[in-house]
């Protein structure tokens, strides 16, 4: 990358800075791995490992119908010279390999593919046939001279995860996308010299080696290239010069590697989920293995059972994060469509339960049409996601709503709760201008978790009110340990102290029947959640302290109002006080700050007791104040953090967020007034024309 680009990169898009850090440091550290390698300082076998000896005895089946010039062929070569039975393999494919069928598949661009800001899929060609590759968004310039290290890192700080996607061949896919559009045979050349090398630098691992090891053969990266990307980079190549006899025999004797690695060293989460997409795969398009149809079992066995083990009765996968969620999904359908696409059978309960699965995403989604980030998770368009899931549920009727306006199978519910995951998503209807309100009462997640039970989130406006940190890059940033964090979250820290339910936690089968300790109503007015939190804080997990928490949404689409009440007590002792923190982050500019009250561009935030502060991109003495704007390194920025200070025991504080339209002519909330008595259900709201709204909680209860 030449100077003056990088330097316009750098000033234009500042989150583009952490990208190239010490890029000549980094070019330099990769190149000098490659002059290690080439003086033969990395002392290691070139792959595929299978011999032709093994390949052709042991891993095809000579007997399948179409391999009678391969058979002979092996049979003459005496277990010598295959050389013949090599040339007739790779014309056995190149005339049995139907690309018309595959291609029936709608093109998906790849997951985690990055390019350069305003870089046109044309010139990310063009760059990745110069030896640059993006990876987590970070350019490495190897030099068009040199061969690409696909065990380096680039990054500044080590990130692994850069070394880890980048074997995921999403740049690769990115050529093959291109080769279709263009029959440009530049592109074949590259991608079959960027394959030739990966499969000869890395090499598939020993039998015992667990799946999350290794730097090219993590399981999750095998399923990926099995399950999204070697099948379409195939099915665009094989035909081409560029794909050359030698090629296409290591390219099958390398899946064949894959299908074993995934058959036997596994993970679970939605690690398995992508691992037996990707093996399904390979039992469906290379049926001429003979362990093809023991691995399609396999995988269909798996893919069925783990719905019922890691989706809740109210359809969110395990792990409690929108984005892994739909990881899950994404990967039963590209299964379930090349299974269709190839004449494989799908068995209705599959997709029975996997139809619930993709309705959670309906009962989170804001007005904007997405989802909220929860956990690691991500703001997804569930339209466009049903566009694609409804070619594998076609009579869907959520699916026919969300996607052709279908008022038949509109929900019968605006508001929905989740017994089993533990969120109330609240909401004044279902159009782009109503308000969305969200309670996290949820257990702790089978993965990807952060500390927040109790954060409440709000949508108004057009925009995320109270937000969060969000999902930021899986690096050990003090920014990645923030977004982890209580104080990054709309709920409460205690003597200065996180929510620990990490510390102590396990995952068992039961837990995925139980439900959470959340408790609603919804009425035509006011909607109401309720949970606690006595799950420990601090490293010392200290239970002593309890919050419980109660939300009441007015369901007034010009004026809604969310009515935070905390009940906060230490039920070892009736005297001991804590210093508790109630906390909120609100992206709105600050026009106004008063002691009851702080009023924003678009909102009004009052407390009934305590000391508040605003605090925004703080560093020291410790990060608060960040969301994130990305999960790439380096994306995020301030936003005010609003810190409520109570120093007691059982304490009861109401806090009440009063959206409203910039400019717009409404009644202001200056004040709160309530009891510190914990027992006291009366509330009364204070506004800027001498008005008061006097509630009662057992009322809005319902």
């Amino acid at each position: 990358m030449n100077a003056i680009l990088l330097l316009f990169l750098i000033a234009k898009y500042p989150d583009f800075g952490y990208a190239v850090h010490n890029t000549k440091c980094a070019k330099s550290r990769v190149r000098m791995n490659l002059r290690k390698r080439e003086k033969g300082m990395y002392e290691k076998k070139l792959g595929p490992l299978l011999s032709d000896e093994q390949f052709f005895g042991e891993c095809l089946n000579l007997d399948y119908p179409g391999m009678e010039a391969v058979k002979e062929a092996v049979e003459a070569a005496g277990g010598k010279d295959y050389n013949l039975a090599r040339k007739e393999m790779a014309s056995y494919i190149r005339k049995t390999l139907d690309a018309d069928r595959f291609f029936e598949i709608p093109y998906e661009i790849p997951e985690n593919i990055y390019k350069l800001p305003g870089e046109s899929d044309a010139k990310a060609a063009e760059r990745i046939c110069n030896h640059t590759l993006v990876s987590v968004g970070v350019p490495c310039e190897y030099g068009k001279d040199n061969k690409v290290d696909w065990e380096a890192n680039p990054t500044y700080n080590g990130y692994k995860e850069w070394t880890w996607q980048l074997s995921r061949h999403n740049d690769i896919k990115l050529l093959a996308h291109e080769y279709n559009k263009t029959k440009n045979e530049k592109l074949a050349y590259a991608a079959a010299e960027l394959m030739d090398s990966w499969m000869k630098q890395a090499v598939c691992p020993d039998a015992d080696c667990a799946g999350y090891k290794t730097k090219c053969w993590r399981t999750i990266e095998c399923g990926i290239r099995m399950g999204a990307n070697w099948p379409y980079i195939l099915f665009t190549f094989y035909k081409t010069p560029a794909f050359t006899d030698d090629i296409l025999i290591d390219w099958y004797k390398s899946v064949y590697e894959h299908g074993e690695r995934l058959s036997k060293n596994h993970m679970t989460g939605n690690w398995l989920i992508m691992e037996m997409n990707g093996l399904g795969q390979i039992g469906i398009l290379y049926p001429q293995f003979k362990k093809s149809a023991k691995w399609l079992q396999q995988a269909l066995e798996s893919l069925e059972e783990e719905l019922d083990r890691q989706i809740y009765p109210d359809g969110f996968q395990y792990e409690l994060t929108t984005n892994y969620h739909d990881v899950v999904i994404n990967n039963y359908q590209r299964f379930i469509e090349v299974a269709y696409k190839f004449g494989k059978t799908i068995p209705d309960t599959l997709l029975e339960k996997l139809s619930r699965a993709c309705e959670l995403d309906i009962k989170l989604m804001m007005p904007d049409g997405k989802t909220p980030d929860l956990n690691d998770g991500c703001r997804r368009d569930v339209k466009g996601s049903y566009e694609v899931r409804k070619r594998i549920i076609p009579n869907d009727k959520r699916a026919k709503w969300i996607t052709e306006g279908d008022e038949t199978g509109k929900p019968e519910y605006t508001s929905a709760a989740m017994p089993w995951s533990g969120f109330a998503a609240l909401r004044t209807g279902w159009e782009q201008d109503d308000t969305w309100a969200l309670m996290d009462a949820a257990p702790f997640g089978k993965a990807h978790q952060h500390e927040d039970k109790l954060s409440v989130l709000l949508y108004t406006n057009g925009k995320f009110l109270l937000t969060e940190g969000g999902n930021y890059a899986y690096d050990e940033s003090e920014m990645r340990n923030y977004v982890l964090s209580t104080r990054s979250h709309n709920t409460v820290r205690v003597d200065g102290q996180d929510q620990n339910r990490r510390k102590t936690y396990a995952w068992k089968e039961e837990d995925i029947k139980k439900k959470a300790n959340l408790e609603w109503n919804f009425s035509e007015k006011w909607d109401y959640a309720k949970s606690a939190y006595d799950e420990g804080y601090g490293e010392d997990q200290d239970k002593a302290p309890v919050h419980e928490r109660a939300i009441y949404f007015y369901r007034d689409k010009n004026q809604p109002l969310l009515i935070t009440v905390d009940r906060l007590s230490d039920i070892k002792s009736s005297s001991k006080t804590h210093n508790w923190d109630i906390l909120w982050h609100i992206d709105s500019e600050v026009e106004k700050q008063t002691d009851d009250y702080i009023r924003f561009a678009d909102a009004d935030i009052a407390w009934s007791n305590g000391e508040t502060s605003i605090i925004a991109g703080q560093e020291t003495p410790e990060w608060q104040g960040f969301i994130a704007t990305g999960t790439k390194q380096g994306m995020y920025r301030a936003v005010s953090c609003i810190d409520t200070k109570v120093n007691a025991n059982a304490v009861r504080i109401v806090t009440v967020l009063a959206p409203h339209k910039a400019g717009a002519q409404c009644k202001r909330l200056v004040g709160v007034k309530a009891s510190l008595d914990a027992a006291d259900m009366d509330i009364t709201l204070v506004f800027d024309d001498g008005s008061e709204w006097a509630l009662n909680e057992n009322t809005l209860r319902g």
